[in-house]
C-alpha cells in the first residue's frame, strides 16, 4: 500500500471539494475511496455528501442512515447524531433525498445547517465533500468554501470542455483557489497527459494560469463491479489498478494540504452567499 505522511498532532485540518465537470465522471468514487486511503493513513476523515438533497454517497456505500440532513434542518437532531460509520473508520454526514429545498439551500436552510456542522470541524482532519455536478449554487459555495478543489473529468470532448468552464467559474470568483485535475476513466498515461494538457493549455491561454495535476485513474472492471455490491474499490479490491491510483492521488493530496492552512469550512461557507461569489 502506498504510504501517505502520518498527520502531526498539531496540523490543522484541511476541507477538500470534489466536483466534476459533469455527472458520470466518477467523483463520487474517487470521494469515496481518497477518505478511505487517508483514514487508513492515520488521518481523522468527514465524508460530506455535498448534494444535500439528492444523496449518493450512502447508496454507494449500502449505508441505510436512520438520520440524515433533513433532520438537522428540521431540528431533530444534531451533526454528532447524524454521522454514521462507513468503511474504514470514516465518518460519513450523509444526504437526504429528494428534498428540495436542500438541494437549493436557501438562506434560512442554509443558516440552520451550518451552525450545526460547525461543530463537525473537531472531529476530522480532513473534511472530503463531494458536491453536486455542474455549477448551481450550493454546489458553487461549497467549493468555494473549501482550502482546495479537485475537479473530476474524463478524457472526452465533452468532459474537458465542461471541466474548463467549472475551473474558469471558480477562478472567476476567487482567482486564488487551489484547483486540482484528475482524468478518470483512462486506458493510458499518455491519453491522461493529453487531457491535462489540453485543460492546461486553454487555462494558460485564457485564464493566465493552469490547475494542479494529481494524476488519473485507470480503467478498471472492478469498479462497476464494486459499485454493485455498493463497497468502495479500496475496500473490496485492494490491490485492484484503480485502488492504485487512488492511493497515489491521495499521496499528492495529503502532500499538498500539508502547504494549505485550514480555516473554518463551515463559517466560510456560511458566508459565502451567491451575491459574494459573483461580486
Amino acid at each position: 500500500m502506498t504510504s501517505i505522511p502520518i498527520l502531526t498532532p498539531n496540523r490543522r485540518w484541511t476541507s477538500v471539494a470534489v466536483t466534476g465537470s459533469k455527472g458520470g465522471v466518477g467523483k463520487s468514487n474517487l470521494t469515496v475511496n481518497l477518505a478511505l486511503s487517508l483514514q487508513r493513513a492515520g488521518r481523522r476523515v468527514v465524508l460530506v455528501d455535498g448534494d444535500l438533497g439528492l444523496a449518493n454517497i450512502d447508496v454507494l456505500l449500502g449505508l441505510t442512515p436512520p438520520r440524515t440532513v433533513e433532520h438537522l434542518v428540521r431540528g431533530e437532531a444534531d451533526v454528532d447524531e447524524l454521522l454514521v460509520d462507513g468503511p474504514g473508520g470514516i465518518r460519513i454526514l450523509p444526504a437526504a433525498s429528494g428534498v428540495p429545498r436542500l438541494t437549493r439551500m436557501d438562506p434560512d436552510t442554509r443558516r440552520r445547517v451550518l451552525e450545526a456542522l460547525t461543530r463537525s470541524e473537531a472531529l476530522a482532519d480532513h473534511v472530503l465533500v463531494d458536491t453536486g455536478a455542474g455549477l448551481n449554487e450550493t454546489a458553487l459555495a461549497l467549493q468555494l468554501s473549501a482550502s482546495r478543489v479537485i475537479v473530476v473529468t474524463t478524457s472526452e470532448p465533452t468532459s474537458l470542455v465542461d471541466a474548463y468552464a467549472s475551473i474558469k467559474v471558480l477562478w472567476d470568483a476567487e482567482p486564488s483557489k487551489p484547483i486540482d485535475l484528475v482524468v478518470n476513466n483512462v486506458n493510458s498515461a499518455q491519453e491522461a497527459d493529453s487531457a491535462y494538457g489540453q485543460i492546461a493549455t486553454a487555462c494558460r491561454h485564457f485564464l493566465q494560469h493552469e490547475p494542479g495535476w494529481l494524476g488519473s485513474v485507470c480503467s478498471d472492471p472492478k469498479i462497476p463491479g464494486a459499485v454493485r455490491q455498493q463497497r468502495a474499490l479500496l475496500d473490496l479490491y485492494p490491490t485492484s489498478p484503480a485502488a492504485r491510483c487512488y492511493e497515489r492521488i491521495a499521496l499528492k493530496l495529503a502532500a499538498q494540504s500539508e502547504s494549505v492552512p485550514g480555516y473554518g469550512f463551515w463559517e466560510e461557507l456560511a458566508s459565502n452567499t451567491l451575491e459574494e461569489t459573483y461580486h
